[in-house]
């Protein structure tokens, strides 16, 4: 006789667990934990102080805007006579001084990289340590390598616009006109990116037989009413102003 054969049913119960709370998964917890932070955002006007402690700057990174490095320049030294010294690599660059009172905007055309700053009195006679800064470019609003490519250099190197007189108009193209009619030849005349897309300062190849001869910078007037186009450095393979 055949014993009946026991059947044991196993049943697997899945615990749903209920409450008045509910946590943050671990995973969660350590993506919240990782997140970067965003990046700060560069100021894009320096505030230079001319103090009895030296020149003092806000920050040390900018963030050029789309016609130049803009400079906001205080005097409290209490002397006269103030100028803001500012220097650049000449490959890259400007470098040069101007005279500053209290509240002073300079606009400068210095690539991004590292620029030098300090505060001169007394019309030069004392002047502080330099401090550096470095400009960013994040808008891309700064071109360069047109010039080398024609064989040309600055304008602002040149030491031959001297023998002419500067062209004035209303616009960029009437003050080329005016200072083009000296020559002894004609000329036409190429825009070239070198600098800040919108500065104040545009500059300019004059084409002569179809090769580059000589360059030009013209410089919008700060009421933006009038241009001056002044003649610049001989591109290579020119001799004198007057060939």
């Amino acid at each position: 006789m055949r014993r009946p054969i026991a059947r044991t049913v196993i049943v697997v119960t899945l615990g749903i667990t209920t409450g008045c709370g509910t946590s943050t998964p671990p995973s969660t917890r350590a993506d919240q934990a990782t997140s970067p932070s965003p990046a700060p955002v560069a100021a894009e006007v320096v505030d230079v102080v001319c103090s009895p402690a030296g020149t003092r700057v806000s920050a040390t990174r900018f963030a050029a805007q789309r016609d130049g490095v803009h400079l906001r320049v205080q005097n409290t030294s209490g002397k006269s006579g103030v100028y803001l010294n500012y220097n650049q690599d000449q490959r890259a660059g400007v470098s040069g001084g101007d005279p500053v009172d209290s509240g002073t905007v300079l606009i400068l055309g210095a690539a991004p990289g590292r620029v030098e700053l300090n505060c001169s009195y007394d019309t030069g006679s004392r002047q502080d340590a330099p401090v550096a800064i470095e400009v960013l470019d994040p808008a891309g609003a700064w071109h360069t390598g047109d010039l080398a490519a024609l064989g040309c250099s600055s304008p602002q190197s040149s030491l031959i616009d001297w023998v002419y007189r500067p062209g004035d108009g209303k616009t960029a193209d009437t003050a080329l006109a005016a200072l083009a009619a000296q020559f002894e030849q004609p000329v036409t005349w190429r825009h070239v990116r070198e600098g800040y897309v919108d500065s104040a300062r545009q500059t300019y190849v004059a084409m002569r037989n179809g090769k580059p001869w000589a360059t030009a910078s013209a410089d919008r007037s700060s009421s933006g009413q009038t241009v001056s186009a002044y003649l610049g450095s001989l591109c290579s393979g020119t001799k004198t102003p007057y060939s």
